[in-house]
């Protein structure tokens, strides 16, 4: 379908501003029904290609079942609790959303103090600087947009995977101390917790880059206000901002430095920002459905099994389960995502579904090939935290192994990346200390990291993890026995491993595949069948073109976090 000769129908259930309303109106057929209730939403909801919300309006799975046809849930505002996320993606449905008011308005604060801390106190500009984000929710998020657009280098620390971390491009992940090192203007959005409760005080502040800048603009008590005064004093810092959120009273703090600006929230005009927000919405509503009208199915293939080559170790014993299952159902629901390398297809997420057809002996199966140059494709790597067991046992069972070596180190060694030509991994154990661990000489690294992680999963439980801090896993993870931090990997590095025959241990790697392709709901009989590979995808491409005639298959654009089967 392309917009030229097909208008989609949208369907807002919020009164848009008519800024974005005429946006809407180029490319489609808006209808505005406001007062509907559920039972009448159901009723109507399969007729319209694109619904409109707002952050407290609740789109319940059962709803989402209705909408055969819907392609995108547009949502006004940051929030998308209200929304069943999981039903939306898995009947294919994408969903975007923009910033409401309050969001937009903290952010474009917070650049406005970069720039007067800048040009105020050392007359520079952001233009080549990093910035450091610690928090990256909705208005993180936004800081890091604005920081890029003013090409500025941009750092993240977040400890729990957010959908603006795991989805977002451009950004490097760091852990604090290594992130406040770096940093040329350190931006804080955290909420008010006890985790968060002086966060950042005399120790943290110490780590900051000589001449750097501070901008608090979330919870104010997550910086230490002597520590913060200290920094200012000695120079560590050049300048810092308080944005002194609603609620707060300026005339309520205390503290004082001349380098350090106090300022209320500024909240811009209601009406600036709805139409704001209602113009950027339906561009984001268009593109989408412009992108959807013109995906290729083509990116499927039929591919021969012996080819298909998985990249990390796999459980048996899910296996055997998965081979019954599709023995019973006879169809593959989800094609398996692979990467074509070096005349194989190395698969990023479907190791189990592969492994079971290979076990049932089919020739031939259907793969989703992503391209490896694709920007949207991306690999980042999960920690380990170990529990179940006691740490004291967990280290002399380690270091008792031949497969691999623990080095004592000094902490800081483990803020910083790993180098892969120099360790297998760091372990940080409470109460003995942190590690680097090394592979005796001449041995294959690989070979010596798996026999790691297989020593201490047979031992214990594993929780992933984006977090570096022993302290803060510690309260996370009850039983806490060790946090294994791997270094970074590289797709070809990934790629090549799984040619040459080396897998890499489970749940280390985390891949962002953009355009997954769901419920694709293939005949595996067909697959079994003793004809060509020519005929069988001719096959494929006869399917894929009936179902998308009658709207059957779901493409969405949007980046997804795949974790497990």
């Amino acid at each position: 379908m392309n917009l030229d000769r097909y208008h989609p129908r949208i369907l807002t259930l919020i009164p848009l501003d008519p800024a974005g309303i005429q946006k809407l109106q180029e490319s489609g057929d808006v209808d505005v029904r406001t007062q509907l209730s559920e039972q009448e939403l159901e009723k109507i909801i399969g007729e319209y290609n694109a619904l409109i919300v707002s952050s407290d309006t609740p789109v319940h799975g059962r709803t989402i079942e209705y909408a055969y046809q819907l392609q995108v849930i547009g949502v006004a505002g940051a929030a998308l609790d209200h929304i069943n996320v999981s039903a939306a993606r898995a009947q294919g449905v994408e969903i975007v959303n923009v910033p409401d008011r309050r969001t937009l308005a903290i952010a474009e604060q917070t650049i406005g103090l970069m720039l007067t801390l800048a040009h105020r106190y050392n007359a520079v500009g952001l233009a080549g600087k990093t910035l450091g984000i610690v928090g990256f929710g909705a208005v993180g998020h936004e800081v890091a947009r604005r920081g890029r657009a003013f090409d500025m280098r941009v750092l993240v620390n977040q400890p729990r995977l957010t959908p603006q971390l795991a989805l977002d491009v451009g950004i490097e992940s760091r852990d604090l101390a290594v992130l406040l090192a770096e940093a040329d203007f350190i931006c804080l959005h955290l909420p008010s917790t006890k985790l968060t409760q002086h966060l950042i005080g005399n120790s943290e502040l110490s780590n900051c880059k000589p001449g750097s800048f501070l901008i608090n603009a979330g919870n104010p008590q997550a910086v230490e206000p002597s520590a913060l005064i200290e920094a200012l004093a000695i120079g560590r810092l050049t300048g810092a901002a308080l944005v002194v959120p609603p609620g707060w009273k300026i005339e309520n703090f205390t503290i004082t430095h001349p380098h350090l600006i106090l300022q209320e929230f500024l909240g811009p005009s209601k009406t600036e920002v709805e139409r704001d927000i209602a113009v950027n919405l339906a561009e984001q509503l268009i593109d989408r459905l412009q992108s959807r009208g013109a995906s290729n199915p083509l990116s499927l293939r039929v591919v021969p099994l012996e080819q298909v080559i998985p990249h990390e170790h796999f459980d048996p014993q899910r296996v055997n389960d998965l081979a019954t299952r599709l023995q019973d159902e006879k169809t593959l629901v989800n094609p398996p995502v692979v990467v074509e390398w070096e005349n194989h297809y190395i698969v990023l997420d479907g190791a189990t579904r592969t492994t079971a057809l290979k076990q049932l002996r089919y020739p031939h199966v259907i793969v989703q090939i992503v391209p490896p140059e694709d920007k949207g494709l991306l690999l980042h790597t999960w920690y380990h935290a170990v529990s179940g067991i006691a740490p004291d046992e967990l280290f002399n069972h380690l270091q008792n192994s031949n497969h691999y070596s623990l080095v004592p180190v000094l902490p800081e060694v483990l803020s910083s990346p790993i180098d892969r030509s120099l360790a297998l991994c760091g372990l940080r154990i409470p109460g003995k200390g942190d590690f680097l661990v090394s592979a005796p000489t001449g041995s294959d690294p690989l070979t010596a990291l798996n026999a790691l992680v297989h020593d201490y999963t047979q031992i214990g439980k594993i929780t992933r993890t984006l977090n570096t801090d022993l302290n803060e896993m510690v309260a996370e993870v009850p039983g806490l026995a060790a946090l294994v931090i791997f270094p970074q990997f590289t797709l070809e590095d990934v790629l090549q491993a799984a040619v040459d025959g080396q897998l890499l241990p489970a749940g280390i790697t985390r891949f962002v595949i953009p355009g997954r392709i769901l419920r694709l709901h293939a005949e595996l009989e067909r697959l079994r069948a003793q004809e060509s590979l020519a005929r069988k995808n001719a096959w494929l491409d006869r399917m894929l073109a009936d179902k998308l005639a009658r709207r059957n298959v779901r493409f969405y654009q949007e980046p997804v976090i795949l974790l497990d089967e």
